[in-house]
């Protein structure tokens, strides 16, 4: 009997050890963003027309839920709402893109947040000017005001 119960004693270590290792070997506590951005057209940024938001991030290694991207209005980071759509990620070279259809003008603030429950989070923004309205027509965009 006191061989089973070693055997069992023996298999929840191992067990420990493993989850451990699962947790230890997760992403590296100083992966961070770096730098964000969004494609101009040739219109500028303008309502009602889609652009690609991309943020550059030390490393991907992670679960790629980890990087999403957040929209505010004014000069300085805060209140607002997630951009919608999963973000695609490019493990070859580090970044992960969205893309951001903008509903409204004025300057407004792209987040990138790279974020892992219980770890390290980082955010790097870049404000935006939406300079008017346009209408996406699949392949472009054309302004209209």
């Amino acid at each position: 009997m006191s061989r089973s119960h070693s055997r069992a004693a023996v298999g929840a270590a191992t067990f420990a050890a493993a989850a451990v290792t699962a947790v230890l070997a997760g992403p590296p506590a100083n992966a961070e963003v770096t730098g964000v951005s969004v494609d101009l057209g040739s219109e500028g940024i303008v309502t009602g027309c889609h652009y690609r938001v991309t943020a550059t991030v030390t490393d991907i290694s992670d679960d790629p839920g980890s990087v999403f991207f957040w929209l505010s209005g004014g000069v300085i980071p805060g209140n607002g709402e997630r951009l919608p759509g999963d973000p695609i990620h490019h493990p070859a070279n580090n970044t992960v893109t969205t893309t951001w259809t903008p509903t409204r003008t004025g300057p407004q603030n792209i987040t990138a947040i790279q974020s892992v429950p219980g770890q390290y989070t980082s955010t790097k923004f870049t404000t935006i000017d939406v300079e008017g309205t346009g209408l996406d027509t699949g392949s472009s965009c054309i302004k209209t005001g």
